[in-house]
């Protein structure tokens, strides 16, 4: 599949960074009683991770030191950067902003060093990285950061890139079912947004856990699925190969617009905007005002990324020296 194979991706990465910033924005609206928020923020971490873990595989190979280098350019000197900035320029408070500011970065550093352990031991790497995720589900403080519920899904992830051969041919059946249990759980109410998972909340409330963990991964397998269909129903046209090509090169820079959307929306826009009355109603409001703010925001973090990058000390502090 080759280049296609590449966009098409990318194009998923760019869904994943376009949920991040329109689940972000309903911050900023908090008399409204969102329907869809609950639903954008039960699978969009779950299908970011999913793709960092099917990328994840050259990496795992690595030597252990190698691999402690290399992410942590990419993803701890953001992290340090981030949290320098938002404690000085918008005076956060220190301790939250260790533990909170650019969280995902510093949760995806976590499953890289775990699932790399894991792939050391000599034992079939299905094994060890089941192992693994029950030890996080079950020891003190695992669930920092939604660390050991996140982990899940950069393992499917892995293993759906280990696997690609085998699945293809169940894609079709893997979407449908997919979709209709994700559309089962949205009129259930059951694609909410993730609880913190420790050993209580799995000994006293195990199929809420098994349903986030259902949620999160029908979602990201829906999402992915529509990626690859508008992807292969644009064809030849001109107008729709241009604006895929346009969405898949916003798609490799998302660990900038991330860092970026972090200052942008929230850490500015959420705490000085605040939308006290819902526009024309909360239906509009909810589905096609705050997304569209979300999808244009996603945009000028892009184009700020785009034009940040080229400058080498910010490229290496905030975007991990990403090449592209």
């Amino acid at each position: 599949m080759g280049k296609d194979r590449i966009a098409y991706l990318d194009l998923v990465k760019f869904m994943a960074i376009l949920l991040v910033c329109i689940s972000h924005c309903y911050f900023m609206m908090s008399v409204l009683e969102s329907d869809l928020s609950p639903i954008i923020r039960s699978l969009n971490m779950p299908l970011f991770m999913l793709v960092c873990g099917y990328f994840s595989s050259r990496s795992l190979e690595m030597p252990m030191k190698e691999l402690c280098v290399k992410k942590g350019k990419q993803l701890l000197i953001p992290v340090i950067s981030c949290t320098a900035v938002t404690v000085c320029l918008y005076r956060g408070g220190i301790h939250r902003e260790i533990i909170g500011c650019v969280w995902f970065l510093k949760t995806l550093f976590a499953c890289y060093l775990v699932a790399r352990v894991a792939k050391s031991i000599k034992l079939p790497v299905e094994i060890m990285f089941l192992l693994s995720w029950i030890v996080l589900l079950f020891i003190p403080y695992g669930g920092t950061l939604m660390i050991n519920f996140l982990y899940f899904y950069f393992c499917i992830g892995y293993f759906i890139h280990k696997y690609q051969g085998r699945i293809q041919a169940y894609r079709a059946a893997l979407f449908f079912g997919s979709a209709v249990f994700f559309i089962v759980s949205v009129c259930c109410h059951w694609a909410v947004p993730c609880a913190k998972v420790d050993a209580g909340f799995i000994l006293h409330s195990p199929m809420a856990f098994v349903l986030q963990l259902l949620v999160g991964l029908s979602g990201s397998i829906v999402v992915i699925g529509l990626c690859e269909i508008v992807y292969k129903m644009s064809g030849k046209g001109q107008v729709a190969v241009k604006v895929l090509s346009k969405l898949s090169t916003v798609g490799r820079y998302t660990l900038g617009i991330y860092v970026i959307q972090t200052f942008i929306i929230e850490r500015t826009l959420t705490v000085f905007v605040k939308l006290n009355e819902v526009v024309i109603s909360s239906t509009f409001t909810d589905f096609v005002l705050i997304p569209l703010i979300g999808s244009a925001l996603c945009f000028v973090c892009y184009y700020v990324v785009r034009l940040t990058q080229p400058i080498k000390i910010i490229n290496i502090l905030f975007y991990g020296g990403q090449k592209c």
